[in-house]
């Protein structure tokens, strides 16, 4: 089973901040009042420096905290937020608590106001801006009306500033949000990508291991039938590799549909794949099973990873299938290995005439995707002399690619 590559990458600020968010949300919730009152501090340093009197500072420290504690569900009920804010603008709307020594209610009404309409405009129907915006403009006109002087100067000067933070506002979250959606699109088609390579991985296995084992359980039970009257023991045999193929076939079966029924992976089948030290038993079973196949060995053997392994094994296994199940007359088949230091040549060569409407090329399709993604190659068809020919180049630096 191919196993997941984990790639370290360097994370961003704003992938630091979504994890610090995620791990610590109560404190990223209070987040806003934290910084009012660090800059709230601040403030009051410098005003008692520079000798500014607050107006009704017990009513303005009120209406603060009425502006920012509900900020604390601002993520969960924006716009809920946003309408509570008229609460404590029924105190300072009244008593003009806006501009000089004033400082108190208006950082944290401004704050408030900004943190709200954000997570409005990021995570709730965007329709609710019409609702947000005429909110904010009654509250505004009420504001003007009992504070300002009338005037159409007046009225410029008081709701141009506001409409062009607004849309600032507006603008930073939908911005976010399009980033968001379209991370989330990424992430979509890259599961749905990994899901048809792994149903695609799955077939090319389904396709190796009962076309292979079901090639090998016919020939033997056609052998078994002809020897049955003559040879009983022949028979006999016949029955027990036939018993022995289909057990390893299920085996085989169970390990890969395991993959699609655990629900939890500690669940999922974890036996070895097949590799090359298993190519000995697999040319013994295709011996029995009435083909003859030589297995020659050169070279200086390198380590293949076990994926490679297991991508020559089923190139040797779908290869000696297709004699068994599309040649016709006296065949045989030869199995060269070849390790250079380039890479491995394998090379399944056959005799026979080859039926060309039997089957299909799913299974050499396969094989090419095989090596294809650890940069080999993979090639076959007939030979000038007849019989068919498959190759396979396993270069010895390949990685595999997803």
């Amino acid at each position: 089973m191919a196993q997941a590559v984990n790639v370290s990458r360097k994370r961003g600020l704003w992938q630091r901040v979504s994890e610090f968010d995620s791990r610590h949300p109560l404190l990223w919730n209070l987040f806003p009042i934290l910084l009012y009152l660090f800059f709230g501090c601040l403030g009051a340093i410098g005003a008692a420096l520079g000798e500014v009197e607050f107006r009704h500072p017990v009513w303005q420290a009120v209406a603060a905290v009425l502006f920012l504690v509900p900020t604390i569900w601002r993520r969960r009920y924006p716009f809920a937020v946003l309408v509570s804010q008229v609460v404590p603008l029924c105190i300072t709307i009244p008593l003009s608590l806006t501009g000089v020594g004033s400082g108190v209610v208006d950082g944290a009404a401004a704050l408030a106001f900004t943190v709200v309409v954000y997570n409005i405009v990021l995570r709730r129907p965007l329709r609710l801006l019409w609702w947000a915006a005429l909110v904010s403009v009654v509250v505004s006109l009420a504001d003007w009306i009992v504070n300002y002087p009338p005037g159409f100067g007046s009225f410029l000067g008081y709701f141009v500033p506001g409409a062009v933070y607004f849309g600032f506002i507006v603008a930073i979250g939908l911005l976010v949000r399009t980033r968001r959606v379209f991370q989330s699109s990424q992430r979509d088609q890259a599961t749905r990508e990994a899901v048809a390579d792994e149903r695609n991985r799955i077939a090319r296995e389904m396709h190796d291991i009962i076309g292979h084992n079901l090639a090998v359980i016919n020939a033997l039970a056609d052998g078994g039938a002809y020897a049955a009257a003559a040879s009983p023991e022949k028979a006999k045999e016949a029955l027990e590799v036939i018993g022995r193929t289909s057990r390893e076939a299920l085996g085989e079966l169970r390990r890969v549909l395991s993959v699609l029924k655990a629900e939890d992976p500690a669940e999922v089948e974890l036996a070895p794949q097949p590799g090359l030290s298993d190519m000995d038993a697999l040319i013994e079973r295709v011996r029995e099973a009435g083909l003859p196949v030589t297995l020659l060995t050169s070279g200086e053997r390198w380590e293949l990873s076990e994926n490679q392994q297991l991508a020559v094994y089923r190139t040797v296994q779908e290869s000696l299938t297709n004699v068994l199940k599309h040649a016709v007359g006296p065949k045989r088949a030869e199995v060269s290995m070849s390790y250079r230091e380039e890479g491995l040549a394998v090379t399944v060569s056959n005799t026979g005439n080859r039926v060309e409407e039997a089957g299909t090329a799913r299974g050499l399709a396969g094989l090419a995707e095989r090596a294809a993604a650890f940069g080999g190659t993979m090639v076959a068809g007939p030979e000038a002399h007849g019989g068919w020919r498959v190759a396979l180049w396993m270069p010895v630096n390949g990685k595999e690619r997803r």
